[in-house]
């Protein structure tokens, strides 16, 4: 606690207090469902852009990417280069138009018009168990760095850190809704982006040589190092980050719910664009930061403190590089208070986000829209407040960097969405046992990449060949889910007979397109 001074906890404080009360401000305009959860679908789109950025650059890239800049070389930089380069093309030229046409309140409510209700709630389902492992990885995310920062280590006292921001954020997410949540996120984005750069200007400043030193000794060790083409499924080459750039950036932007939910706030497919070539450029030039950060300190760390480095090397200690520059390297300018202000910005972007999504799809789905009233809305997002909170609490036990737990969880989840969707989408053939099969085939697939083989040990293992690699690297995750499931759901729709004209009309993402 004593490294914080008065004027770091003025910072933080004020930023909390300001996030809380837009809550409170924009309580007012909830009459309805499509209130608290679209917003009346007039939001403007530059805030929507920003929100799905800040929601997309949680508080495990604000913790995770600088570490993977220390630690590791910019191969994860590469895969996030897809959103921009990659995703929002394909997304913006297919997928948008065509979600804006079907004018449905949820995406899910595609897999019942196309298929049956049962794929629409399984979908639902596996939607928030995503959301429920993604937002409790963000309070992991905070505790770690809050850890060092208020020299915390114990469990109980994790817990505590992290029951307390969770409550923060189910607060003004259940009293705001969805224009809280974007506002709020508006502003977050740019905190997130002023706390990194002044933490960059800084690190070059404590920099021996400076500018020169930090790319020179940065380009010795490999640092800016992405198109390796070398090793096998274990390594994190170029053709890792394709696979997990590709494959689960993608699907979390087409296969989300809390993607659609954002692309029907604003009115037109124009506004729907606009709103994600800003998040597009956004991530691009954030990630970068962050990468370059993390290549900072591992200069400095190199120059003046190796033992450290050293120490945090590994397991969940990766994490707690960059708070510990901060703690015992920044000293004074209100430093730990924006790095803490940005962190809970990360944090909190990413958690109202998910809550106010888990309540949005349990609404939409499960209880087909109807008119619940604003008082059953807030209950609902409460809730899910509390199970993002226990998961987190959970995930604190689990000896790992923040972003391997969090490409795990999102291979097994949003792949399998992704497929499924592709599957009604593409296929005029696909049914509803093949849509099914899909979901099955995507859970068994996972179920051997992420629980079978990471058991095996010694031989066992090694008779796997090339495969026992996917025991260490997650990256790998989405396309294993997401491939084999789309193959084995086409196999099966073609064995079944077709489905009706109606089930089919006005549902293919291509044919529609080109009426």
């Amino acid at each position: 606690m004593d490294n914080i001074s008065l004027i770091d906890w003025i910072i933080c404080g004020s930023y909390m207090l300001i996030i809380v009360g837009l809550g409170f401000y924009f309580s007012k305009d909830q009459a309805s469902n499509d209130d608290y959860f679209f917003g009346g679908g007039r939001m403007h789109w530059l805030p929507v852009g920003l929100s799905l950025f800040a929601s997309t650059i949680s508080s495990n890239s604000f913790v995770g990417l600088p570490a993977e800049g220390a630690f590791g070389n910019y191969h994860q930089l590469l895969a996030i280069f897809f959103i921009p380069f990659v995703v929002v093309p394909i997304t913006c030229i297919w997928f948008i138009p065509f979600y804006k046409s079907l004018g449905f309140i949820s995406l899910y409510e595609y897999l019942e018009r196309r298929f049956a209700r049962p794929v629409r709630l399984m979908a639902s389902l596996i939607f928030m168990v995503y959301l429920a492992g993604w937002m409790g990885t963000m309070l992991l995310a905070v505790t770690r760095i809050l850890n060092v920062v208020l020299e915390t280590q114990s469990f109980g006292q994790s817990v505590t850190i992290i029951v307390t921001l969770g409550l923060l954020a189910t607060l003004y997410t259940a009293v705001g809704g969805v224009k809280a949540v974007i506002w709020t996120d508006t502003i977050q984005a740019f905190v997130l982006l002023g706390g990194m750069l002044v933490l960059l200007c800084l690190l070059i400043s404590r920099i021996d040589g400076g500018v020169t030193a930090f790319f020179d000794v940065g380009s010795r060790a490999g640092k800016f190092e992405m198109f390796r083409t070398d090793g096998g499924l274990a390594e994190r080459n170029v053709f890792a980050a394709c696979a997990y750039g590709f494959f689960v950036y993608l699907a979390a932007q087409v296969g989300s719910y809390g993607a659609y939910q954002r692309y029907i706030t604003v009115e037109s497919v124009g506004d729907a664009r606009r709103a994600l070539i800003t998040k597009g450029g956004f991530t691009l030039f954030s990630t970068t930061l962050y990468f370059l950060v993390g290549t900072a300190l591992f200069v400095f760390y190199q120059q003046s403190d190796m033992d450290t480095f050293q120490q945090l090397s590994s397991g969940s200690s990766k994490d707690q590089l960059m708070p510990h520059f901060v703690v015992h390297h920044a000293g004074g300018y209100g430093m730990t208070g924006m790095i803490l202000a940005g962190l809970f910005a990360a944090a909190m972007s990413s958690l109202d986000t998910g809550i106010n999504s888990m309540a949005a799809t349990m609404v939409t789905d499960w209880l087909n829209g109807h008119e619940v009233g604003t008082r059953i809305n807030r209950c609902l997002t409460l809730m899910f407040g509390a199970t993002a909170t226990a998961t987190a609490c959970a995930l604190s036990l689990i000896d790992s960097p923040v972003f391997d737990l969090l490409l795990s969880i999102a291979g097994a989840t949003l792949g399998l969405l992704m497929a499924v969707l592709l599957l009604g989408m593409l296929l005029p053939r696909a049914n509803t046992i093949g849509a099914v099969s899909t979901i099955v085939a995507g859970l068994v697939m996972f179920a051997i990449i992420r629980v079978w083989i990471p058991s095996l040990e010694g031989e066992s293992l090694e008779s796997l060949g090339v495969f026992a690699g996917l025991k260490s690297n997650t990256w790998w995750d989405g396309v294993l889910t997401t491939v084999p499931a789309f193959g084995v759901g086409a196999i099966v729709s073609f064995s079944a007979p077709a489905p009706a004209q109606e089930k089919v009309e006005g549902l293919l993402l291509l044919r529609k397109r080109e009426s």
